[in-house]
């Protein structure tokens, strides 16, 4: 049966050039976060991804970004093939927490909380 995770990413923080084709404060640099739960398990993952200002676009200045302006830069820029991927490993983080694929156990024969 499926888990039931509720998935969430954060963009924080964001690393900019101070000035950049013709432009202040220019992103170049994502620090992403994902996190995932369902009950009391969590999983996630976190890494950066390298976005760039392409000159015939529209330049957004960095006091008025959004979410989802930088959601879809990451999007663009990581590929949704990549973030399925980092999904699935936060998923399966929380399904090995719930079915554990490894135990470790105490031997038998030692006395309880010797391990």
């Amino acid at each position: 049966m499926a888990l039931d995770v509720t998935y969430t990413w954060n963009f924080n923080p964001l690393e900019s050039y101070p000035t950049a084709s013709e432009h202040t404060d220019v992103v170049f640099l994502v620090h992403w976060q994902l996190y995932g739960s369902t009950g009391s398990y969590q999983g996630s993952s976190i890494g950066t991804q390298r976005v760039t200002y392409d000159t015939g676009s529209t330049f957004i200045p960095f006091n008025e970004l959004t979410y989802n302006t930088v959601y879809n830069w990451i999007t663009a820029s990581m590929g949704i093939k990549t973030m399925n991927q980092i999904t699935a490993s936060v998923y399966q983080s929380i399904e090995n927490q719930i079915n554990p694929p490894v135990l470790t156990q105490q031997a038998p024969w030692l006395p309880t909380g010797s391990l």
